[in-house]
Parts: structure tokens; C-alpha cells; sequence
């Protein structure tokens, strides 16, 4: 489900994501992060480029398995966060017990 909101994100001492907070939630990440870069749609976010001002159109993308940190759950969900020019954000998440807490 593609979500896009700001998050809190705690990163290890090698700038991967080992926690991040989620609408009051902290979420523990539970496998090893995969890092990847995409585009930001810059169309939808600023109509012009400050005059010599040159902007990174490459997004810091980071795909983690995660569960509610002191929660019993056995099964994480997935999730995507991105560090954009205004923070964190969390971009997309898959997680069956997640969409039904939020579209019940």
C-alpha cells in the first residue's frame, strides 16, 4: 500500500535504518536493509528549480522488514523508507495485519 508520509527514522553507524516511528508506533528493523536509489517525482512536488540551485533528482530508498518494537508479532511487514530533500518518509508498506488496523 503506498502510504508517503514523514517518519522518525534511527539509523546504525553505517547510515542504515535500525528503527523508525510510524504515526506513534516504533517500528524495530529485523533483517538487513536493501539500499537502493531512485527518482523523486520532482513534477509533483516543486513546480521550478531555484536559480542556481541544482537539486539531486536520486532518492535514498531503503527497503526493511520490520515489527512493532515490544509487540509479540512473529511476522514483520515490509516497508520502504526514502530520505528525501525534507526527511524521511515512509513511501510503501506490505503488511497484511497493518492494512486491516487501517482500513477496518
Amino acid at each position: 500500500m503506498i502510504i508517503e508520509e514523514p517518519v522518525s527514522v534511527e539509523l546504525s553507524p553505517r547510515g542504515a535504518p535500525v528503527r523508525f516511528i510510524w504515526r506513534g508506533v516504533s517500528y524495530g528493523v529485523v533483517t538487513a536493509p536493501e539500499l537502493w536509489f531512485d527518482r523523486e517525482r520532482w513534477w509533483l512536488e516543486v513546480r521550478r528549480a531555484p536559480r542556481g540551485r541544482m537539486r539531486s533528482l536520486d532518492r535514498e530508498t531503503w527497503r526493511v522488514d520490520a515489527v512493532p518494537i515490544g509487540s509479540d508479532r512473529q511476522l514483520d511487514g515490509t516497508f520502504d523508507l526514502a530520505h528525501t530533500a525534507d526527511g524521511w518518509r515512509l513511501m510503501q508498506a506490505w503488511d497484511d495485519e497493518l492494512e486491516r488496523r487501517l482500513f477496518a
